[in-house]
């Protein structure tokens, strides 16, 4: 009995302690599942999370790679033409026939007969009062006026016009030019060079040098003024102080020019370019048109560094040569010349 008791006590111990031990083992695992339930549902959440962001970016893109179409011509709206009303037209005069009769009115100094209407020998017919239709717009008036003495012009014949021509323009020479680039009034000398170097100068020569001056005396404005002066053995001086521009001033000067040869003597000692700059420097010129050889006969070596010296107080020196080569020693004085004055230089010939 004693056996039986401790064998029943012995596995009653061996059933509680299992039943601890089996209640331990439960508890941990529940806990660890309970961990394991906790980490799997934050990797889910992670995934999800995760998922939800690539999908929106990658998933939901809808980017077509081809696209089909077909182009067709779109036609521009037709523009309604609208056609402006006529013009009001005038109508025709219109008349409404009615049954009345036309009535007449008899005179006579006739006694009244029983019929109550005036009798007459010789009764006067008067004709209708003009209708008037108060419906109608109102006629234009006449259209045309007769004029007695008048030539009549024929309708659908067009006359032809006659454009007046315009007059040819005027060439202009190298001086007239030079004179008109210059701004302001001007008061220009022409100096005529007729010494003993210049008898063997042939006259047409003269004569187109002459011509020039005459031809840009035309040209001057009528606030510009000018002077003649013509040398050889003397100092022929046109007149006493500038001429002003007008048309009689300037033909009478044309026709002194024309005519230059005759005003001065030849005989005795000769006066030169350089003398004559210095006589006109005293009037203050403005421009000075100066033809000469270019040969100074007041001085035997003429040094081209003084003559700027000369030049002085004549303004712009337009030097005109003729006759002469670009390096002829009296070619190249006038031409220092007008370099140093700011002028020109031109051989007419060339």
């Amino acid at each position: 009995m004693v056996f039986v008791a401790s064998d029943i006590q012995h596995t009653a111990n061996s059933n509680l302690y299992n039943a601890i031990l089996f209640i331990r083992i439960g508890i941990k695992m529940k806990a660890r599942s309970s961990t394991s339930l906790l980490i799997s549902f934050a990797l889910h959440l992670i995934v999800g999370v995760i998922g939800f962001f690539f999908w929106f970016n990658v998933a939901p893109s809808r980017h077509a790679d081809n696209i089909d179409a077909i182009f067709t011509t779109v036609e521009e709206p037709k523009t309604k033409r609208i056609t402006p009303p006529k013009r009001q037209q005038i109508r025709k005069q219109t008349e409404q026939s009615t049954n009345q009769p036309n009535m007449k009115i008899l005179t006579s100094n006739q006694p009244v007969t029983h019929r109550g209407v005036v009798s007459a020998a010789e009764p006067t017919a008067f004709e209708p009062f003009e209708k008037v239709h108060l419906g109608e717009g109102i006629a234009p008036g006449p259209t045309s006026i007769k004029l007695k003495g008048v030539p009549r012009i024929q309708r659908g014949v067009e006359r032809p016009v006659k454009k007046q021509q315009k007059a040819p323009e005027r060439i202009k020479s190298r001086l007239v030019k030079f004179i008109e680039a210059q701004e302001g009034p001007q008061r220009i000398v022409y100096c005529v060079d007729l010494s003993a170097s210049m008898q063997n100068l042939a006259d047409r020569k003269l004569k187109r040098i002459v011509d020039t001056m005459r031809d840009s005396l035309t040209f001057l404005e009528p606030h510009d003024s000018f002077n003649i002066v013509a040398f050889s053995t003397e100092l022929v001086v046109y007149q006493d102080k500038f001429v002003p521009v007008a048309e009689d001033t300037v033909e009478v000067s044309s026709a002194y020019l024309a005519d230059i040869k005759s005003h001065i003597r030849t005989k005795g000692t000769d006066h030169d370019m350089l003398t004559v700059l210095t006589e006109t420097a005293k009037s203050a010129p403005t421009i000075v048109v100066l033809f000469s050889d270019g040969i100074p006969t007041s001085i035997t070596t003429p040094d081209l560094t003084l003559v700027g010296e000369h030049a002085k107080g004549n303004g712009k020196i337009f030097a005109m040569g003729i006759g002469m080569a670009p390096n002829f020693p009296g070619a190249v004085m006038l031409k220092q010349l007008s370099i140093v004055s700011k002028g020109d230089f031109w051989l007419v010939d060339r």
